[in-house]
């Protein structure tokens, strides 16, 4: 409990509240009358409050339990330097410098005071940090940060004992079987990587083909749904060899459909006309105008002019058939979430398999 009045005090001290510091300081003082630590930030803690009077009867009770006490020494000459008691501030100087030969904040005042136009200028100007040490002890400074550290270093601890047992492995079966599983899908080692297939859409050499499964993988960890249909779909039609390929066909296993309000990328129309098999199964949120309605008691199906704004602008055309009961009429703007199936040359159209509509009035 000693200890525990200096630590708070301290602690008050370092964020600037000293009346909250007196406080607890005031109570160590009562258990520890000798500690020079507790005096003397007494009277810094006085000097903050405007207490002169207080900080004088701090350093000097601090002084008579400590003679030799430099910290002290110069608390009071600057209290004496306040008072334009110069000579005893000087008495006191000199006797910091008797041990401190080389004490940077004496040798400058005592230069400035040459160099003073008026002593009583002089002890009016006169600051605190340019006299005193005010900072809190090194340890006190420490303290955030050792805590901060040693809250890291167990975390690490715990970590690396969590992550490096069977018990990562048992939370992860226990609590995300889905991720266990798809940790599973290894890339395949010790089997041709790429193929001299001329029909390939695209061409990777074998580090890419394998730097490109890793990251299909943590796409999906990280539920980008679209991003990794998308490299997976390219992959595919690329010159990857049947084996990886068929390690490829599983990871589509994994993907679940997003939620259409976080839908990690949303494809524009132009971007699924440039490229229609690298966008197959994508889900897209689009907005436009419904056109060519045909309904019946299981669904609907109709065309959307996509992003359509008046009577000249549109960016392509989709096909949309969706399943369920919807009070939709044509020309009625909505906005659509569905999946991409596939493009129809003939038509220009893009075929979108609906599973959401919200109506967006006229």
């Amino acid at each position: 409990m000693k200890k525990y009045n200096k630590k708070q005090g301290l602690k008050y001290y370092r964020k600037k509240q000293y009346t909250k510091a007196i406080s607890f300081l005031e109570k160590a003082l009562r258990e520890r009358k000798g500690d020079p630590e507790v005096h003397l930030f007494l009277g810094y803690s006085s000097l903050f409050t405007g207490d002169v009077e207080g900080a004088r009867s701090y350093f000097r009770s601090g002084l008579l339990a400590n003679e030799n006490n430099v910290e002290l020494m110069k608390g009071l000459a600057f209290v004496y330097l306040k008072d334009e008691r110069i000579e005893d501030a000087i008495s006191l100087w000199g006797e910091v410098l008797e041990q401190r030969p080389r004490d940077r904040k004496i040798k400058r005042a005592i230069r400035q005071l040459r160099e003073a136009e008026g002593i009583e200028r002089f002890a009016e100007s006169a600051k605190l940090k340019d006299f005193l040490s005010i900072g809190p002890p090194v340890y006190v400074k420490l303290q955030p940060y050792l805590i901060a550290l040693s809250v890291f270093c167990g975390l690490l601890i715990v970590g690396t004992v969590f992550y490096t047992t069977p018990l990562y492995k048992k939370t992860l079966e226990r609590f995300y079987p889905e991720i266990v599983r798809l940790n599973e899908i290894q890339f395949p080692s010790g089997e041709p990587i790429s193929t001299e297939d001329g029909e390939a859409l695209y061409s990777f050499s074998e580090k890419e083909i394998a730097t490109s499964f890793s990251r299909i993988k943590r796409y999906i960890y990280k539920n980008r749904v679209n991003t990794a249909l998308i490299e997976l779909n390219r992959m595919m039609l690329s010159n990857a060899s049947p084996v990886v390929k068929e390690k490829l066909e599983i990871l589509y296993t994994f993907i679940q459909p997003p939620d259409p309000l976080s839908i990690d990328y949303n494809p524009r129309y132009y971007e699924i006309i440039k490229e229609p098999g690298v966008f197959r199964g994508v889900y897209v949120l689009w907005t436009g105008k419904i056109a060519n309605l045909q309904k019946d008691k299981n669904g609907a199906e109709f065309d959307l002019l996509v992003s359509y704004e008046d009577q000249d602008t549109i960016e392509g055309i989709a096909h949309v058939v969706i399943s369920g009961t919807f009070y939709i009429e044509n020309r009625q703007n909505v906005e659509l979430f569905g999946t991409y199936m596939g493009y129809d040359k003939e038509t220009g159209k893009v075929d979108i398999q609906g599973i959401l509509l919200r109506d967006l009035g006229r």
